[in-house]
């Protein structure tokens, strides 16, 4: 298999789980039902982000999903990778947004899901003043959970914002490592999906502080690569749903580091800068500032 093969895998895969979801849901609640994130001037805000569409009710869903497909090009460019990416990612936010049919609040404590519109704005001004020098995703599981709670304090330490996605959550609760907003370690969720929370994030904060309108993805992605320092830590296994999320956190020009040296030599993964193999995760934090551009004083 290449690079090519696996992302349009996993784009593939959280596109049917999309689309079965949708279709549930309006069996379930009507294509009326109205759906949203709460506390969000955006509805929902990748998808407003990408298109300019806002998206009110379930059937707007199922509309966006044909628009979704036109991006799933499948020629074997770079281009058509990051595309799937961002498709991979629209799908997620669809997924994620229809947990919260009816006001339902689908995170408890310690997971956060969904960030409103005001800690959006607070982040985006501390992001601009360098308070906060820059925003890790870490995705996955570390080898051990001694190493991922290290990891998580050599981010913490500098200043970074760190968002957690999946098995590291669980390594950093075995560790007695406290995590919350006011620590500036925020737990997202478990399921993969969740990760479209940190990239609402990134989304919102070039609508919010740098003035992109909705529509506007040229505009958006590059605001996003040159004033919202976001970059991801993939843990653990490169399977096709982790790698064509990675490939729309690319797209929005976040690097990625992973450890995963066996998949990313067996597809001959080689995105220069882009998406990095570092096998020693004590070294991720270097890796990942140095390929993010973000120096620390």
């Amino acid at each position: 298999m290449t690079l090519f093969d696996v992302v349009f895998s996993g784009n593939d895969t959280v596109y049917g789980l999309a689309e079965k979801a949708i279709d549930a849901a309006i069996a379930a609640h009507g294509a009326d039902k109205v759906i949203s994130f709460p506390d969000t001037a955006y509805s929902l805000p990748c998808y407003y982000g990408v298109t300019g569409t806002r998206i009110g009710d379930i059937g707007g869903l199922k509309e966006a999903l044909s628009v979704v497909k036109t991006l799933m090009t499948r020629e074997k460019r770079l281009n058509d990778v990051f595309m799937s990416g961002v498709a991979t990612a629209l799908c997620a936010e669809f997924i994620e947004a229809l947990k919260y049919i009816d006001g339902t609040i689908p995170y408890k404590a310690p997971y956060y899901g969904h960030l409103s519109d005001a800690v959006i704005r607070e982040l985006g001004a501390s992001l601009v003043t360098g308070d906060v020098p820059g925003v890790a995703v870490i995705l996955g599981t570390a080898p051990t959970a001694e190493g991922g709670a290290a990891l998580v304090k050599s981010y913490q330490t500098q200043g970074i914002l760190v968002t957690l996605v999946g098995g590291i959550i669980d390594q950093c609760e075995k560790m007695g490592y406290k995590t919350g907003a006011d620590v500036h370690v925020i737990p997202l969720g478990k399921d993969v999906t969740s990760v479209i929370h940190a990239v609402s994030v990134a989304i919102r904060a070039a609508l919010i502080s740098g003035d992109i309108q909705g529509g506007d993805a040229a505009g958006l992605m590059e605001y996003t690569f040159k004033h919202v320092p976001v970059f991801v830590n993939a843990l653990g296994a490169l399977d096709p749903v982790v790698t064509a999320c990675g490939a729309g956190a690319i797209a929005l020009g976040f690097p990625v580091v992973t450890d995963d040296v066996v998949t990313a030599e067996a597809v001959n993964i080689k995105v220069p800068r882009s998406l990095i193999v570092q096998p020693d995760l004590t070294k991720f934090k270097d890796t990942s500032l140095e390929a993010r551009g973000i120096k620390i004083n």
